[in-house]
C-alpha cells in the first residue's frame, strides 16, 4: 500500500509529514503549519504547495485551511470539532461550504463500506 506524505524542507530539516498523521493544516500569515498526532510543524510554503500533495480527504472550504476528513468527529454551531480535542470557528458560509463536503464524504464512506469496497 501506498503511503502519501508532504515532504517538508526547511534550512534545518527534511521530513516526510504523512497524510493520514494530519489533523488539519493551517496558513498563518507566511508560515504553513500542520497540525499532526505528534505536534505542530512549522515551514515556509504556500498553499498551493501543500494542496498538490493532498488528496479527496482533504476539506477545503477556508483559504487559511485544509482538514483531513477522517479526523473530523462533529461540525456544529460553525465549528469543526476533530481528533485530540482540536477544534476551529469558521464564518457563516465557509463552515456552510464545508458542511455539504463533509456530509457527502461521510454518506459515501458509509455506503462504501456497506458495499465492501473501502478497507
Amino acid at each position: 500500500m501506498e503511503h502519501k506524505y508532504i515532504p517538508v524542507v526547511t534550512r534545518k530539516a527534511t521530513a516526510r509529514v504523512y497524510l493520514n498523521e494530519i489533523i488539519y493544516i493551517e496558513k498563518r500569515g507566511r508560515k504553513t503549519v500542520l497540525i499532526t498526532e505528534n505536534g505542530s510543524i512549522d515551514f515556509y510554503c504556500e498553499m498551493a504547495y501543500i494542496k498538490k500533495y493532498t488528496d479527496g480527504r482533504f476539506l477545503d472550504c477556508h483559504r487559511s485551511y485544509l482538514f483531513n476528513m477522517d479526523r473530523i468527529r462533529t461540525m456544529t454551531d460553525q465549528t469543526i470539532h476533530m481528533d485530540l480535542d482540536f477544534s476551529v470557528v469558521l464564518g457563516r458560509e465557509a463552515f456552510r461550504r464545508g458542511r455539504r463536503i463533509f456530509s457527502n464524504y461521510v454518506s459515501k464512506g458509509a455506503s462504501q463500506k456497506e458495499d465492501g469496497n473501502l478497507q
